[in-house]
């Protein structure tokens, strides 16, 4: 049985307490001659970008040059994962995500404006079209001369995708005719090819509903406008725009997918684009670092280097450990994912919250540690900041997806609730104590065996065992810790936010602290030398030990915690402003 036949989910394992299946338990590695090809790609990036692209500039005038935007089409880089039968380079995910994290490195505004093209914008296509739909349009979006957006929001939606207003009406002719707007779309102005979302009814069983569906929606049909640039925070020269539809007529052959199964190709294009986030984020987090560690060992303060003091030490090995372990979230799920995991929609909300709520720390660190001279504009420190905020609302904000991580990984756990029901209600188990009896022991043993067997098949480099034993352990708990918040919540766990985000953020650090030991014992194994290999360990020792404390700490909260002074807090909310704190007045 291959790979792609035998395992879909390594969190799916883990929300059950258990390891991840075998084809999950190493670092994935690429072949020698995607590394290669690789290595010569992003030289050629890097290059160009640093030699051609100004980023203070870019950040004060708002725009990418029409120049930039040729020179990046002519390197192959807005058709990174088209096919080559369609023009584009046709790389995996990993060799996909590397070319993100190197462009990130230099720009953030250019890399938003290649992401929002291909992650998310043609995706849809890429992923639900027809032959036919492909052989038209991707062969000008993998060139660049079509440039892709991907418009979902809108004013009254924007993590509740359902609630779309944009409504696509089918005429007698076949035809639909669109009325709505769209908000927030990067690249707007600058595309011309649109996967649009809208509203449209469908008669089911007599009944008449309403459903979602995409279109592929062309630049030049009669009644589309947009709205101005949006002034933003940060990624100031990737352009955002709102769309105006106003009675648009689009042929039934622009329909991606089937009518009324647009919201499930939504997700599946947002599962996907979540990983170009968190490659973007590697790449500032990586500069943001190596300018922060320049700064420091370049400033003087008391007669020594900024870097000799252990405040700043502290710092600048959890920014390290930070981006090391965002790296190796990614690359063990671009791995997994290349080797055939099927589902990875849980693997892929974790690199994006965990990457940005890291890069958010690293730039904010990385200022920090330039302090006033990271606060002015004529420095890069703030830029960065600005640019890297956006990471944490991008494509699910970290606290929709902390609540879609949660109920999700739960879900195979929570399909025992019909048999656990009988030990949420008394008059049950007194109608069938002999069927309580056995739910409840298999439970028990359940709980018996997670908290003092450890999982098996964690086979580890002896600088890294009592690291795997201590994840195992985790592993154990995290499985108790979901079938007791399942037992004591029951259907109601769904309203239950204080609690889906201990378990979101468990799991987050399962899954962290698993990516960073496999790949530092691949690293350990490899043929580099050992003062490197000694760098690494300690960095995933640093990277174990953070992520172990925020488990525990979340563990630990499930029973003992102030939830109910949180809920009682905002419910004084409703009649009083809250924010008074005079104290001329109490």
């Amino acid at each position: 049985m291959s790979a792609k036949e035998c395992f879909s989910s390594a969190m799916e394992s883990i929300f059950v307490g258990k390891l991840p299946p075998v084809e999950a338990m190493s670092f994935p590695d690429l072949d020698e001659e995607k590394k290669i090809f690789g290595i010569e790609l992003t030289d050629i990036i890097s290059k160009y970008l640093k030699e051609n692209v100004d980023s203070e500039k870019l950040d004060l005038e708002g725009k990418i040059p029409d120049e930039i935007i040729e020179e990046l089409a002519s390197m192959g880089l807005f058709g990174l994962s088209i096919d080559e039968d369609y023009g584009g380079l046709g790389l995996d995910y990993s060799l996909y995500a590397r070319i993100f994290e190197e462009v990130t490195q230099y720009d953030g505004s250019i890399a938003t404006t290649l992401g929002a093209h291909q992650s998310i914008g043609l995706k849809a296509l890429q992923l639900f079209g027809n032959q036919e739909q492909k052989d038209k349009w991707l062969p000008k979006l993998a060139t660049g001369e079509s440039i892709a957006a991907f418009a979902l929001t809108e004013p009254a939606a924007g993590s509740d995708a359902f609630s779309i207003q944009t409504r696509a009406v089918l005429r007698e002719d076949g035809n639909y005719v669109i009325n709505g707007q769209k908000i927030w779309i990067t690249n707007a102005g600058m595309a011309s090819f649109y996967t649009v979302f809208c509203k449209t009814e469908h008669v089911i069983e007599g009944e008449t509903k309403e459903k979602i569906t995409a279109f592929i929606v062309e630049k030049d049909r009669e009644g589309i406008s947009f709205g101005e640039p949006e002034k933003k925070l940060g990624i100031r020269a990737s352009e955002t725009r709102a769309i105006f539809f106003d009675n648009v007529v689009i042929p039934p052959e622009n329909v991606i997918g089937k009518p009324g199964r647009g919201f499930k190709i939504a997700l599946s294009v947002l599962n996907i684009g979540r990983l170009s986030l968190a490659a973007c984020s590697v790449g500032a987090m990586k500069t943001c670092t190596s300018l922060a560690i320049n700064h420091a060992k370049e400033r003087a303060q008391f007669g020594q280097s900024l870097l000799e003091f252990e405040m700043i030490q502290e710092k600048v090995s959890r920014m390290l450990a930070a981006t090391y372990t965002t790296q190796s979230l990614l690359y063990y799920t671009t791995g997994l994912m290349n080797k055939g995991m099927k589902d990875y929609s849980l693997e892929t909300a974790i690199c994006k919250i965990a990457a940005a709520d890291k890069i958010w720390f690293v730039s904010d660190e990385a200022l920090q540690i330039a302090g006033g001279t990271g606060y002015m504009r004529e420095y890069p420190f703030e830029r960065w900041l600005r640019d890297t905020r956006i990471n944490r609302i991008f494509e699910g904000t970290n606290e929709i997806l902390k609540v879609f991580l949660s109920l999700t990984g739960m879900k195979p756990v929570g399909k025992n609730l019909g048999v656990l029901k009988i030990l949420q209600s008394p008059q049950a188990m007194m109608k069938d104590p002999k069927k309580a009896f056995i739910v409840f022991g298999q439970i028990a043993g359940r709980f018996i065996k997670r908290s003092f067997f450890m999982p098996k098949g964690l086979n580890s480099e002896e600088k890294l065992e009592e690291q795997f034993n201590r994840l195992s352990v985790m592993i154990g708990r995290f499985g108790n810790a979901v079938e007791k918040v399942l037992l004591k919540h029951g259907k109601k766990i769904l309203d239950k936010q204080f609690v889906q985000h201990r378990i979101a953020q468990m799991a987050i650090e399962i899954y962290s602290i698993l990516a960073v030991l496999l790949r530092t014992e691949s690293i350990l194994k490899s043929g580099i030398d050992q003062a490197s290999k000694d760098y690494y360990l300690h960095l995933a020792k640093i990277s174990f030990s953070e992520s172990e404390d925020v488990f525990w700490k979340n563990l630990a909260k499930v029973k003992n915690n102030r939830d109910r002074c949180m809920r009682e807090v905002t419910n004084y909310l409703k009649d009083n402003s809250g924010v008074d704190f005079d104290i001329l007045k109490a």
